[in-house]
């Protein structure tokens, strides 16, 4: 299982380039999905992260992509970044889309882990270790975004009422 923790150092800027950047969304203008954001920079490195929410750009302070990016360059590209080649760009893209819903999913369980006892922590771990498996495959459409969110919600409330963590719904 890979560690559900972001390092920036260890990436090449997905999460600034992949996905879109609306207005509505906390950004100051609107950005297309699979354009560099404009405070890249060369190293695909964020020129204003210090300062990002001075700039207007509050959205990215809260985002956590929880260790996807890394994953998808070190694990899965072995260290190439989006700009060696179209063709790497657009594979590492689908594979950073494939795989950003399924890394946040595990970090909601990992988050469970800790309040679920013995007998409902094995389903728990099993469900972690499906989501990051590189052998899952099968790309999630929006709706699916949707659906997995809501059935590992469902699935951490039900093991923690198991557990007596939270009361059972009336």
């Amino acid at each position: 299982m890979p560690e559900l923790r972001a390092d920036c150092n260890e990436c090449c800027g997905l999460c600034c380039v992949v996905p879109p950047q609306l207005e509505v969304q906390g950004f100051p203008v609107d950005k297309p999905a699979e354009v560099p954001c404009s405070h890249l920079d060369a190293d695909q490195r964020c020129s204003i992260h210090a300062e990002r929410r001075n700039h207007g750009f509050a959205a990215c302070v809260g985002f956590d992509c929880f260790g996807a990016g890394q994953w998808v360059t070190q694990h899965l590209f072995d260290g190439a970044k989006w700009t060696d080649s179209a063709a790497t760009a657009n594979k590492m893209f689908r594979a950073y889309r494939h795989w950003l819903p399924r890394f946040e999913a595990a970090a909601l369980i990992a988050t469970a882990l800790p309040y679920v006892d013995a007998d409902t922590k094995s389903s728990l771990t099993t469900a972690l270790a499906e989501l990051t498996s590189t052998s899952v495959t099968r790309p999630l459409d929006t709706a699916d975004v949707g659906q997995l969110r809501r059935d590992v919600l469902a699935r951490i409330r039900s093991s923690l009422i198991a557990s007596d963590r939270v009361s059972r719904p009336v």
